[in-house]
């Protein structure tokens, strides 16, 4: 699964009478880097319109897109921190916009408030964006089709100990973030706005300071660049996880990485699944009904071959009758004769059936044993169909086989065991 972090560096407008579909179509100068799930990553600068342009290769190449982190310049998102009274989370929630009330200098309705973590008792981090500022935002991912489930703003990304600071620097701007507050100034104001900050660490992201800014800033503080700020961002965003402004109203709904998501995946598979399993058990019932009436027809052939005058009869309850008729027919004295055949042939026919081809039968009836003459698919069949009519109290002895095309020829004798 890959993972995309899109920073956005400058505006290139687009002459237009309509102010809002001015904003809503600035093709933004990005940088961009494709996370892969080894945590390897690639990068690239490009223009919003040319970005999927730009990543069609490593689309095709890695798949779908887990995730679309977009970084907003950190000038539009307001970072503050307070503390607010209240048993539960629901009860912070509610107080939570008079708490931040007076601190920002417009009517906080105007704001969206994103928040991170609540915890009763503990400090709560929030970020606040104007309500105009983040729906522009989101008709600007639409308008391109970047299907962002994550926003945030550069501020956030910086360290959030009391004794950093982070500096992004943007040709001849820069961004100063400090203990959850953040300021844009031009570069030349930049030594003058660190004095006053009590800081053992200095962060420059993006470019180098200059040989008289580094000589103008107290030695003790210890100086650290990173030029490309792509990969700072990368890494902080892989490190920690900032408050997304994608909340309450603004929510991204289905997103990729979400678990609702996961679970209809699971289901749909789950359903799949069912629907070959089904389609199995039906093909398996179709066989076997198939079996079943191959085996009914040889029954009806095997009756013409023995009483060729006769009709053939259709179900199994009709051979059977016609059996009994034939032998109280022929005037036997002993009663229990034509039952003792009829009841033979009725335990041995279901196994002989479903192992092989009856070619012939002939009944002993002084013997009172029934000798059977079938086309077998291998020897092992003999020794099943003797374990399985021995179940019935029938005894099975194999008078001859040999082998034939496809199979083998067996003679067998059945009768009851005493």
């Amino acid at each position: 699964m890959s993972r995309l972090i899109i920073r956005i560096l400058e505006r290139n407008e687009t002459p237009t009478d309509d102010v809002g579909t001015a904003l809503d179509w600035v093709d933004h100068t990005l940088q961009w880097a494709w996370i892969r799930s080894d945590q390897s990553f690639v990068q690239g600068e490009t223009t919003a319109s040319a970005l999927f342009t730009q990543l069609a290769p490593l689309i095709e190449a890695e798949s779908d897109i887990n995730s679309i982190t977009v970084v907003i310049p950190s000038e539009q998102v307001l970072m503050l921190s307070c503390s607010v009274p209240g048993r539960n989370s629901g009860q912070i929630r509610q107080a939570l916009p008079y708490a931040l009330e007076e601190h920002v200098a417009t009517d906080i309705e105007t704001m969206h408030i994103a928040v991170g973590p609540i915890k009763s008792g503990q400090p709560i981090d929030c970020a606040l964006i104007e309500n105009e500022q983040i729906g522009l935002w989101k008709s600007w991912l639409a308008n391109y089709e970047i299907d962002a489930d994550v926003l945030v703003s550069q501020a956030q990304l910086a360290s959030s100990e009391t004794n950093d600071c982070a500096i992004f620097i943007n040709g001849h701007q820069a961004t100063i973030v400090n203990n959850q507050t953040s300021a844009t100034i031009e570069r030349d104001d930049l030594v003058a706005m660190l004095e006053p900050l009590e800081i053992d660490n200095i962060f420059i992201i993006g470019s180098a300071l200059t040989d008289l800014e580094r000589s103008q800033i107290n030695t003790d503080i210890n100086i650290t660049e990173q030029l490309d700020g792509t990969m700072y961002l990368v890494e902080r965003l892989t490190k920690d996880n900032p408050i997304n402004l994608f909340q309450g109203e603004y929510a991204v709904e289905n997103s990729k990485g979400s678990v609702q998501k996961q679970i209809t995946k699971m289901v749909k598979l789950a359903g799949l699944w069912l629907v070959v399993y089904l389609g199995g058990l039906a093909m398996q019932g179709g066989w076997l009904s198939y079996q079943a009436d191959q085996l009914a027809q040889a029954n009806r052939e095997s009756y013409a071959e023995l009483f060729p005058q006769d009709s053939v009869p259709i179900t199994a309850a009709q051979l059977r009758r016609r059996f009994e008729g034939k032998l109280r027919s022929q005037g036997r004295q002993d009663s229990v004769a034509p039952m003792n055949f009829v009841q033979l042939l009725s335990d041995t026919a279901p196994i002989f059936g479903t192992k092989g081809s009856l070619q012939s039968l002939s009944y002993l009836q002084d013997r009172k044993e029934m000798i059977f003459e079938m086309e077998l698919k291998g020897y092992n069949h003999v020794d099943q169909i003797q374990t399985e009519l021995k179940g019935r109290g029938v005894d099975i002895e194999v008078i001859s086989a040999r082998s034939i095309d496809g199979g083998i020829s067996a003679r067998l004798r059945a009768k009851y065991i005493k």
